[in-house]
C-alpha cells in the first residue's frame, strides 16, 4: 500500500471513530435537525437540503427536506468527496462531472444537476459529514448564501456536540444516580412509617390541641418528603427510557437502521432476542455503533441471497448479568493472517461481494469500542464460509 494511502486510511480511522463517539441513532435525529435543513434549502433557494453523516460503509441522512432517503451506501456519495477537505464544494451540473455523472439519481432523466456540500467540522478537526443542498436545475448560489450556509453548518455541528457534552455528563451523572436512587429506597421506607404513625396517632382521642396540631405537622412533613423520594424515583425511570435498552428495543433500532441496506442487495437478515430477557434494561452507551458496524460489515462481505444473524441475550450467573451479542453471516470470511493483525491498525484493502472498496476500518473500530466498554470480542472465521463475531458486554446492576 502506498505512503499516501496508508496515510489517508489514518485519518479516515480518526474521522470515523470522532463519528462513533458521537453514539448517535441515526433514525431518531430528523425532528430535532428539521428546522435547519428547512432553512438551509430556504436560503440556497434549492428543493432538497440534507444533513448527512458519512461511515466507512453508509452515508446517513439523518435529517432531510423534500427527498426520502436515509441511508445510501458510502461508493454513491457525493458528500464523501466534500469531506476530504473543509472547502464548500460546489457542482452547478452533475451530470457534467465525469465523478458523478454516472450515477443513477444523476442520469436519470429527472436526475439532480446541482449540488452543493458544506463539511460538517467538529472542534477536533474531524468532518463527520457534510450539509448538502441539491436541485434538478442548474444553479448559482452567491457568496453571501454560501456564508449563511456555512453559518447553518456551524449550527448543526455546535448541536451535535453538545449531544456528546450531555451524554457524557450524563454518564457521570448516572453513577450518582445509583447511590441517588438507593437513598431514596432507603428514605421511602421510614418516611412511611412517620406517616402511618402520625395517621395512627390522629386517630386516637387526644386531650391537648396543640399535640394534634403538633401530629398534623409532622403528617404533613412526612407527606411531603415521600412526595420528593418519589419524584426523584419518578425521573430515574424516565431517564433509564432515554439512555437504556431492553432487547426489543435494540431490535427495533438495529432493523430500522440495516433492514433496507441488507434487502437492497438481497440479503436475508434475522435478529432474535430471548424474549424470557426482554424486560431487563441495559445502558445503550456505544451498543449502535458496536453491532452496527458488524452488521454494516457483514453486508458487504455478504454475497446476494446470503443470510445474517444477529443474536441478542441476557445470562445471568453468581449474581452476575452479561449482554451476549453474536453476529454471523456466511459470506466471504476473513484470512487468517488479517484476523492477527486486526490490533495491529494495519490496513488492508479489501472488496465487498459487489466490488465495494475497504481498508478494514470496521472491526479495529468495533474491537476499540468493546475495550471501552468493558466488553469481550471473539471472532471465529473461515475463507468462503462465513464469520461469527461474539461479544460479551458486563452490565451492572
Amino acid at each position: 500500500m502506498k505512503m499516501a494511502d496508508v496515510e489517508h486510511n489514518r485519518i479516515e480511522y480518526k474521522r470515523i471513530k470522532k463519528l462513533s463517539e458521537f453514539d448517535l441513532d441515526y433514525g431518531n435525529l430528523h425532528e430535532e435537525f428539521k428546522g435547519l435543513v428547512e432553512l438551509a434549502a430556504h436560503v440556497a433557494g434549492t428543493e432538497i437540503s440534507l444533513i448527512n453523516l458519512i461511515d466507512q460503509h453508509s452515508q446517513w441522512s439523518v435529517s432531510r427536506h423534500n427527498l426520502d432517503v436515509f441511508q445510501m451506501d458510502v461508493e454513491y456519495s457525493i458528500c464523501q468527496h466534500t469531506i476530504q477537505s473543509d472547502h464548500i464544494m460546489e457542482i452547478p451540473h452533475l451530470g457534467r462531472d465525469e465523478r458523478f455523472s454516472d450515477r443513477p439519481f444523476v442520469k436519470a432523466d429527472d436526475g439532480f444537476r446541482y449540488y452543493l456540500g458544506i463539511p460538517l467540522k467538529v472542534k477536533t478537526g474531524e468532518n463527520i459529514g457534510a450539509l448538502c443542498v441539491m436541485d434538478h436545475q442548474e444553479k448559482n448560489v452567491s457568496e453571501e448564501k454560501k456564508k449563511l450556509l456555512r453559518l447553518i453548518a456551524n449550527e448543526i455541528v455546535e448541536k451535535l456536540e453538545n449531544k456528546l457534552n450531555m451524554d457524557e455528563l450524563q454518564e457521570a451523572l448516572d453513577k450518582a444516580t445509583v447511590q441517588r436512587n438507593q437513598l431514596a429506597h432507603d428514605v421511602r421506607g421510614p418516611i412511611g412509617g412517620i406517616l402511618g404513625l402520625a395517621t395512627s396517632t390522629e386517630n386516637v382521642p387526644l386531650e391537648e390541641e396543640e399535640f394534634m396540631q403538633y401530629m398534623q405537622m409532622i403528617k404533613a412533613s412526612a407527606a411531603k418528603l415521600l412526595e420528593l423520594t418519589d419524584d426523584i424515583l419518578e425521573r430515574q425511570k424516565v431517564q433509564q427510557q432515554e439512555n437504556y435498552f431492553n432487547l426489543s428495543g435494540f431490535k427495533q433500532h438495529l432493523d430500522g437502521l440495516y433492514e433496507l441496506p441488507a434487502r437492497n442487495k438481497e440479503i436475508q437478515l434475522d435478529i432474535d432476542i430471548n424474549q424470557k430477557e426482554d424486560h431487563q434494561k441495559f445502558p445503550r452507551r456505544k451498543l449502535l455503533p458496536i453491532v452496527g458496524n458488524l452488521i454494516a460489515n457483514a453486508i458487504k462481505f455478504t454475497p446476494s441471497q446470503g443470510t445474517i444473524g444477529v443474536d441478542l441475550d441476557i445470562s445471568g450467573k453468581d449474581g452476575k448479568r452479561n449482554l451476549m451479542i453474536t453476529v454471523s453471516d456466511n459470506g466471504k470470511g476473513i484470512p487468517k493472517e488479517r484476523l492477527e493483525n486486526i490490533k495491529k491498525l494495519a490496513w488492508f484493502e479489501d472488496h465487498g461481494t459487489d466490488n465495494e472498496k475497504g481498508y478494514g476500518l470496521g472491526l479495529q473500530l468495533v474491537t476499540e469500542m468493546v475495550e471501552d466498554i468493558h466488553g469481550t470480542l471473539h471472532i471465529d472465521s473461515e475463507e468462503g464460509k462465513g464469520t461469527s463475531v461474539c461479544i460479551v458486554v458486563p452490565l451492572k446492576d
